[in-house]
């Protein structure tokens, strides 16, 4: 059974471990994402995965955005969004997407890693995963305008769930047929947030 509280100790270890990359993506990236990006300019983008204890147990927070008129909408994420010209770096990115998403001010949590970056062929993004650990649960003040509502995943059970392929409707009425993709709190979590979920496995269960 896998343990439900890692402290923070732990944590920082397991993650500065050499990290899979494109092996623990391969499974989640349709076979049609696949290809030679020098040609495409590709934006940078940024994610905050947010760790911390809370009664026993280790959780991360994931997002539902908002419905919108754009590639996507209403999917499962991390908080997170482009780079800004008046960012330091992509960490900042996280961490400042994160307090305009979520509410958690840009200097809470510390840094554990970096993990794999994830390419978004469709809407052209190159996203780069930050990991934050939090010594209690961050208050969360929910942005409606861009997110519908937050889940509170606790770890453990995420680390037990095996994938499942699901066909999945996006915007325009269009169907992907049999894509790789976790249940989560009766959601479907596919694309860049399940490959970044993926590595994240990958290296706790090692």
């Amino acid at each position: 059974m896998i343990k439900k509280e890692w402290s923070k100790e732990e944590i920082f270890t397991l993650l500065q471990k050499v990290k899979p990359g494109i092996n623990a993506q391969l499974i989640f990236y349709p076979e049609r994402e696949f290809g030679n990006y020098t040609n495409i300019e590709l934006r940078k983008a940024a994610v905050g995965i947010h760790l911390y204890n809370k009664g026993q147990s280790t959780y991360f927070i994931l997002i539902e955005r908002s419905k919108y008129d754009g590639f996507h909408s209403q999917q499962i994420a991390f908080p997170g969004g482009k780079f800004d010209e008046d960012d330091r770096e992509l960490e900042y990115t996280a961490r400042r997407e994160s307090q305009e998403e979520i509410g958690i001010p840009v200097n809470s949590g510390e840094l554990v890693t970096e993990l794999s970056a994830v390419v978004v062929s469709v809407s052209k993004f190159i996203v780069s995963p930050f990991v934050f650990f939090h010594e209690k649960e961050p208050d969360i003040l929910i942005n409606q305008r861009e997110v519908a509502t937050i889940l509170k995943v606790e770890l453990s059970d995420f680390l037990e769930k095996d994938h499942s392929n699901r066909d999945i409707k996006i915007s325009g009425n269009m169907n992907l047929k049999n894509i790789p993709c976790y249940e989560i709190q009766e959601k479907i979590v596919w694309g860049a947030t399940a490959l970044i979920l993926n590595e994240l496995k990958i290296i706790l269960k090692d």
